[in-house]
């Protein structure tokens, strides 16, 4: 491509950028974390890791990833237009920042602030309304900048009113956070409204490029590193306690009787059940040994916070909060690696 100069000057021939490699990146990343998180479980043996290759379901492992790691497209789509039009601004020039806002429509961008209002936890959510509020400004900004009145209106009335309805809002979860001296929670919880209207208008031109595109590859680089260590504590397969019966072994001294075995079933074919253990370990039993089977719950993280908002805890996500509670049923003693009582 040639670019014309000044008079006299020669034409400078610049390469067109080749950002097809992206494109290819892209679907390669879950793909990654898939085998990523089949090594992990099989505690880094390659043995382990073919045959659960073998025998688990891509499908299966990549729904579980893509619900996981949902949260991480609001987070691009939003970073990606507050910081190209922070730039441009707060500079009035061009970069790759500033093209990958541009090529964000306004609904791709409406979606993601809907998919997070939905997906993220309690406490991220004044965050959420901070990266929402400085894409409405800054767009308005950008786009209608001898509007004054509207420039005003959407950049600093917004802004404040909104911050305001968040406080009161949020007030019981701030002060319960402060309560608690939970320091982060009430960083996420008390900072972000108020600091909303400061990031809906230009930053210093000479700090700009340090800002955004310092941002920008900070996110590059670690919510690839967050998200993997997400996805290494996702379940690969259902969790099951199967009762088995032991032979007796006369020359171990051993008498028959009856082993539980807790961890994730491979495959079961007609002869044998290929059983991948919490541990790591792969163990195989005979079909004609199965005694019983049940489905085991899935131990849930232990909670950090005791904060809440009306019983809204902040580790939890809208959507979870608003679902109905799983039902109670009587703690399984196989599930706790015990056989169950003789009737």
């Amino acid at each position: 491509m040639l670019t014309g100069g000044a008079a006299g000057r020669k034409p400078v021939y610049r390469r067109p950028r080749n950002q097809e490699w992206l494109l290819a990146v892209l679907p390669a990343f879950p793909v990654a974390l898939l085998v990523l998180r089949l090594w992990w479980a099989g505690r880094q043996d390659t043995q382990t890791l073919l045959l659960l290759v073998q025998h688990v379901s891509p499908l299966g492992m990549l729904s579980v990833v893509l619900l996981t790691t949902v949260w991480v497209v609001p987070v691009v789509v939003l970073a990606g237009r507050v910081l190209g039009l922070l730039y441009r601004v707060s500079t009035g020039r061009s970069s790759w920042l500033v093209r990958i806002a541009d090529r964000l429509p306004d609904w791709v961008v409406v979606l993601a602030a809907l998919v997070a209002m939905l997906g993220w936890q309690l406490r991220f959510l004044p965050a959420l309304a901070l990266l929402a509020l400085s894409a409405a400004g800054l767009t308005v900004r950008d786009r209608h900048p001898a509007r004054g009145t509207l420039v005003h209106a959407v950049c600093v009335v917004v802004p404040i009113m909104a911050a305001v309805l968040v406080y009161v809002a949020m007030s019981p979860a701030i002060a319960m956070a402060w309560a608690e001296r939970d320091v982060p929670t009430f960083i996420l919880l008390a900072v972000p409204p108020g600091i909303a209207p400061l990031l809906t208008g230009p930053v210093p031109r000479l700090s700009a490029g340090l800002i955004a595109h310092g941002a920008a590859i900070a996110l590059a680089v670690l919510l690839p590193l967050v998200a993997g260590v997400v996805v290494l504590r996702v379940p690969i397969l259902p969790l099951s306690a199967m009762e088995f019966t032991v032979p007796a072994a006369p020359e171990a001294d051993r008498p028959a009787g009856r082993e539980v075995v807790v961890g994730y079933v491979i495959v079961n074919d007609e002869q044998m059940t290929s059983v991948l253990e919490r541990s790591g370990a792969v163990r195989f039993f005979g079909n004609d040994l199965l005694v019983s089977r049940v489905l085991c719950p899935e131990p849930g993280d232990v909670p950090r916070s005791r904060v809440h908002l009306h019983h809204w805890y902040v580790e939890q996500s809208m959507i979870s909060w608003l679902a109905p509670d799983p039902l109670k049923v009587a703690p399984d003693p196989r599930c706790e690696g015990r056989p169950p009582a003789a009737p």
